[in-house]
């Protein structure tokens, strides 16, 4: 069975890491690491995590989400590589799950797994949404661009990261996103398996859904530079070239959304302009969403 390495990076979770690190500790699995790369905590999660002998723990001040996970990935010294949110759990069985998926195909260099979203209440967890079955597994442009990327339940040969690079940290929220766009570019080989293997804990300071946060400014920011960074690119496939319009489209009518919805009519027009601009079919695709929306709605109250 191969080692993996499970890379949590972490600032200030003392209320949640310990559940993060239990949910690695009940796979059962003989043969892991677990980093933690912590970003400087002073809330006690280090005191937390001085109870697990077991854990590999960086802490010092670090440039953001995906610096620490990259420095995780130098740290790493297991084939296959997973990164476990600090707010987040693995299903128990994910390991085996995975590592038998790996066995039985040597060629593949990715394993993706279904996911869920869970919040915690008074009664307990409940499940929100869940993404599971083969249509979830394969790494699709509709999945890396205006999708579910669902990159903590994808788990990645160490090689990968050597072949594509590491994490682009000019980009604090979506470089998840922009990694697996390389990925996808690469053609790295995947395989998947029809289990849930991770666990989303949505809550209020969770960057998983900065759309619902006050981040959200920025992350639309990020989904409008990365495509127009690969637009500019001139070696660029076409299907990479046309998924990275409908991306910067569909992000431009989200910045659009979001500032009328704040009122901020100035800036709902130089969301429009950002998106005529790189597509001139924009508009078009913005009406039909504003229709989508129509009918939705009505619907809701019929």
């Amino acid at each position: 069975m191969p080692t993996i390495s499970i890379i949590t990076p972490c600032l200030n979770r003392r209320e949640m890491i310990a559940e993060a690190v239990e949910s690695v500790l009940a796979q059962e699995y003989p043969h892991f690491e677990h980093i933690i790369v912590d970003g400087g905590s002073t809330d006690g999660t280090l005191d937390v995590l001085a109870k697990y002998p077991h854990l590999k723990v960086v802490s010092e001040p670090d440039d953001g989400l995906y610096d620490a996970i990259n420095k995780g990935i130098r740290m790493a010294t297991g084939e296959i590589l997973g990164h476990l949110n600090s707010d987040d759990l693995y299903v128990p069985g994910a390991f085996a799950c995975i590592a038998r998926a790996f066995a039985e195909s040597p060629q593949a260099d990715m394993v993706a797994g279904g996911a869920l979203e869970f919040e915690d209440g008074p009664d307990g967890a409940c499940t929100v949404a869940e993404y599971s079955g083969p249509v979830y597994g394969p790494l699709t442009l509709h999945h890396v661009t205006v999708g579910e990327p669902m990159i903590n339940a994808r788990f990645f040969r160490a090689g990968v990261y050597a072949r594509v690079g590491l994490y682009d940290t000019d980009f604090r929220i979506a470089a998840d996103r922009e990694f697996l766009l390389r990925v996808y570019m690469a053609g790295v080989r995947g395989e998947q398996v029809d289990q849930t293997v991770y666990r989303y804990r949505r809550h209020a300071g969770s960057l998983t859904f900065a759309l619902r946060t006050p981040v959200a400014g920025r992350l639309i920011e990020e989904y409008l530079e990365i495509p127009r960074r690969y637009l500019r690119a001139p070696g660029t496939p076409g299907p990479v070239r046309a998924a990275c319009r409908r991306w910067h489209g569909h992000a431009a009518t989200d910045g659009v959304f979001a500032a009328l919805r704040d009122g901020h009519p100035a800036r709902a027009i130089a969301y429009a302009a950002r998106g005529w601009r790189c597509d001139p079919w924009w508009p078009f695709y913005f009406s039909g969403r504003v229709l989508r929306n129509v009918r939705r709605r009505l619907g809701a109250g019929a």
